[in-house]
């Protein structure tokens, strides 16, 4: 539990404080907030104080009207904790960090959850939104469930997570985990032991077929954009469920129809009350715990700039259960970097995906990639080709047995797919069946041109076993 705050001068706010999940509290420059937990008879108690904040911003050319040409990409937040300076970043795919005793997280801050055109919170009420627990603490109780079934983490080029800028849209910072999955294949559980407290049964609810789940503490969790035909009847409202009951599949219906034909995808958010929670720290380590992946490799999701100026492509959100020995960036125009952090810079416009490779001490490897839109500067044009790709299945690839592909790229031209295992490239329409012939880690590669001539690509990567 946590000091009440008339007890302390000039103290943070106490947004959140529930039972075996980490504490929320909010502060502004100069303030402090004194934290008491326990977790398994240890008892801490720290002080935390917020001491500035400094926010990064990326060219995004995008938008249109009277919003900005750019939006943000990270917020560096200087705390002390009990005197001890530490420095947090809020990122896309960012995990808490430990720093005395404790772990620590930056929700939001309030400038960058009140600038948005879509999903702002308005409800964040000091400079910075923090959560925090112990040191050997789990992000929340470890009976929370990856709601995904034989899923493999960002398997499809489609995802979104916690804060990241939704690409290809408003001027929209996402609110939960968007897991990108051919619809009506993979298996869909509830993450929780709880109440359903709403569902899209018997029709559809006109929307994205959302499904929310109250557990016992109080969070709700909803998920969404499953076909309405793949839904379990027995969901109905008002039912109680367990950790892991199949809810449906993965789907593509928004808006109340199946209208997610380029980025079909599993959307998962978690909130208490009206208070939005930072998924991602959560349902990574419910992912973690059902599958067990040595490595994520995690190159960052997307990046925007403009021709010209210089991006910085950092892995160093990767998580792995050991020493990571290596990072190796491969870039589109074939050169490499051996290291967690490389600047690179872009003197045409295209859409460019950039692969991460993150090897262990043990020799296990991942990859992961970056899609980087490069605008030309003062860029007009909206007919931009833009999109992603998806195959399945995505945890059990096996060699000799037919893998499917689906191309989502948008306002190209013809479309190239190279496998990686070294057969010949093909033209890719909406999608073809490929046999990978033996085990190994592909990189899978469609590539073409816009109407512009400028050059797209997009990454995927597919582990095959015997």
């Amino acid at each position: 539990m946590s000091i009440p705050t008339s007890a302390q001068p000039n103290a943070g706010r106490l947004v959140l404080d529930v039972p075996g999940y980490p504490l929320l509290l909010e502060l502004n420059e100069g303030q402090m907030y004194s934290v008491k937990r326990t977790y398994k008879n240890r008892t801490v108690e720290r002080t935390i104080k917020l001491v500035s904040i400094r926010h990064f911003t990326e060219s995004n050319l995008w938008f249109s009207g009277s919003l900005p040409s750019w939006n943000y990409s990270k917020a560096e937040v200087m705390i002390e904790v009990s005197g001890t300076p530490v420095t947090l970043l809020h990122r896309a795919y960012q995990m808490p960090v430990t720093a005395g005793g404790l772990r620590l997280y930056v929700e939001t801050t309030k400038e960058w959850a009140q600038n948005a055109e879509l999903a702002d919170m308005k409800d964040v009420e000091r400079d910075v939104r923090l959560s925090v627990c112990l040191e050997e603490e789990p992000w929340g109780p470890t009976d929370i469930e990856f709601p995904i079934n034989d899923y493999r983490w960002r398997s499809g080029a489609y995802n979104n997570t916690w804060s990241s800028l939704v690409p290809y849209n408003k001027l929209y910072y996402h609110r939960g985990e968007d897991y990108g999955a051919i619809p009506d294949l993979l298996p869909v559980v509830s993450p929780v032991n709880g109440t359903i407290i709403s569902t899209p049964l018997p029709e559809g609810d006109g929307k994205s077929n959302g499904i929310r789940i109250r557990n016992d503490a109080g969070f709700v969790f909803r998920i969404s954009h499953m076909n309405i035909e793949t839904i379990n009847k027995d969901n109905v409202e008002g039912k109680e469920i367990t950790a892991g009951t199949l809810l449906g599949k993965t789907g593509m219906t928004w808006d109340g129809r199946k209208s997610q034909d380029a980025d079909p995808h599993c959307h998962i958010d978690m909130s208490y009350d009206n208070t939005h929670v930072a998924s991602f720290p959560y349902l990574m380590e419910a992912y973690l715990r059902k599958y067990g992946d040595p490595v994520v490799a995690v190159a960052g999701g997307y990046q925007f700039t403009t021709a010209g100026q210089k991006i910085t492509l950092d892995a160093g959100r990767s998580i792995a259960g050991e020493r990571i020995a290596s990072y190796t960036w491969k870039l589109n125009d074939g050169e490499v970097i051996q290291s967690a952090v490389a600047e690179v810079k872009y003197e045409n416009p295209g859409l460019y995906t950039e692969e991460l490779i993150v090897t262990t001490e043990s020799g296990d490897e991942d990859r992961d990639f970056i899609q980087v839109r490069v605008y030309e500067p003062n860029e007009k044009i909206r007919d931009l080709a833009y999109g992603w790709a998806y195959f399945n299945p995505v945890r059990n690839v096996k060699a000799a047995q037919p893998t499917l592909f689906w191309n989502r790229i948008m306002n190209a031209g013809e479309i190239v797919i190279d496998f990686g295992d070294g057969t010949r490239k093909q033209i890719i329409g909406r999608e073809l069946n490929h046999t990978f012939s033996k085990p190994g880690i592909y990189t899978v590669t469609l590539s073409g041109t816009d109407k512009q001539k400028r050059p797209v690509s997009v990454k995927l990567e597919v582990p095959v076993g015997q």
